[in-house]
């Protein structure tokens, strides 16, 4: 039982530890706020796309007869 013990005190202090290095930063780092600008080629935006061919014409109308 005693292994289980120290295990669990060690996890318990890395636990604090790291909770109080984030409360460290928390509390004494103030973050620096700066415009940012990215420039954007346009030529990146488009797209190549191949030309679309329109569907070929129906060579007869749709019969009616099965539609009744």
């Amino acid at each position: 039982m005693p292994t289980l013990t120290r295990l669990l005190i060690v996890l318990a202090l890395l636990a604090g530890a790291v909770f109080a290095v984030m409360w460290a930063l928390v509390t004494f780092v103030r973050p620096e706020i700066v415009p940012v600008t990215i420039d954007v080629p346009i030529p990146a935006l488009q797209e190549r796309r191949a030309p679309v061919t329109p569907p070929a014409p129906a060579s007869s109308t749709p019969s009616v007869e099965g539609l009744r």
